[in-house]
């Protein structure tokens, strides 16, 4: 008698945990598989998950990218590949300081830059700074994507299908520097295409759990970590989705930063500092121009964005997510004290995935 209670306790902490793999899930008190045969579970105990466990599926199957973790187990795991990217980042740096010692100073008396070099610095300086500012989140640009330029697409799908609707991505700029922290593709279709999809991210997945159950199960970044530094996983996981609108962003504070009248300041400031033998390439701007942000229409919008910055992008809705969103978790790295999540989220009704990339601390 006493063990058939021990095994319904069991078997009734799995189903309302709400997970579909839980052979995978540990227990703090013994670190086992619930799978496995247990003689103790704590009630007052929350389940947990390791970052390090391998999803089913490592390999690119038809539908999404393959899912490429590098969590490390164990603390000591942590700081060697810690040690290693400083090592190379101090290298890389010391490299590049090199080369500029090395490389030959121009004389700025002697030999000054000409109007048109310093405007051409200028004009890619500003066109640098000015892009960042928009997100990629046009259907065309992801199923043209170079995925060699972004750090992890993990399980994301390799093209938007033809049957989707309520197509809604959010990408890094191609000029940007760091991957905005956020990735997502997301679109609408029936429940019997959209059934594939699921399907793949099943097989991708380390956990399956829902938005309301994630906020039982916690999560450890690595397996000697102490208890004060797990988390529930309901933290790592997005709160929001993002739903694009139909109206382009504004693009008045661009068209200003890159006017004629700008652009000649700009230059007529850095082409007098050669007398005192420096380069500055400022780039503030009359704030007084700037002062009330101007909106223009879509037409001239969309021709502003087609001329600098060679795609489309538009306004964003930030949509939460409720408690009933099932969210398949690929991956979730930890390095520098950053859980880095991929997965997909999918509605109750099975009508809309949501794929994405997500950063928290």
């Amino acid at each position: 008698m006493k063990l058939k209670s021990v095994v319904l306790l069991v078997t009734a902490l799995v189903i309302n945990i709400g997970i579909t793999n839980a052979e995978q899930i540990f227990t703090p008190s013994v670190a086992a598989p619930l799978g496995t045969k247990t003689t103790q579970v704590d009630r007052t105990q929350s389940l947990e998950v390791m970052p390090y466990m391998e999803s089913k599926v490592t390999g690119e199957t038809e539908l999404s990218y393959a899912v490429m973790s590098h969590a490390k187990k164990t603390f000591d795991e942590q700081m060697v590949e810690h040690r290693d990217a400083e090592s190379r980042m101090h290298a890389y740096i010391e490299e590049h300081n090199r080369k500029i010692r090395s490389a030959p100073q121009r004389d700025l008396i002697k030999n000054p830059y000409s109007r048109e070099e310093i405007e051409k610095q200028i004009v890619d300086a500003l066109n640098f700074r000015e892009s960042i500012k928009y997100p990629v989140n046009d259907k065309e640009y992801y199923n043209h994507i170079d995925v060699d330029k972004l750090n992890d697409l993990s399980g994301f799908p390799k093209k938007v299908p033809s049957f989707a609707k309520q197509v809604d991505i959010h990408l890094k700029p191609p000029k940007a520097i760091e991957d905005g922290r956020y990735i997502q593709v997301s679109f609408t279709g029936k429940p019997s295409e959209l059934k594939p999809y699921i399907q793949d991210a099943e097989n991708h997945a380390k956990v399956i759990i829902t938005k309301g159950k994630a906020e039982h199960v916690s999560i450890k970044p690595y397996e000697d970590v102490k208890t004060k530094y797990r988390k529930y996983l309901s933290a790592i996981l997005p709160e929001e989705w993002i739903e694009v609108t139909n109206t382009f962003n504004n693009m008045y504070q661009y068209k200003v930063a890159l006017s004629n009248e700008n652009i000649k300041r700009a230059v007529d400031r850095e082409f007098s500092n050669q007398m005192n033998n420096q380069m500055f390439l400022g780039l503030e701007q009359d704030t007084s121009q700037l002062s009330s942000d101007k909106v223009l229409s879509n037409d001239e919008n969309k021709a502003l964005q087609k001329k600098y910055l060679g795609y489309y992008s538009y306004k964003e809705l930030k949509r939460p997510f409720n408690a009933d969103y099932t969210f398949y978790i690929f991956k979730f790295d930890y390095s520098y004290n950053m859980f880095t999540v991929a997965g997909m989220a999918v509605s109750p009704e099975q009508t809309r995935v949501i794929y994405f990339l997500h950063t928290a601390q």
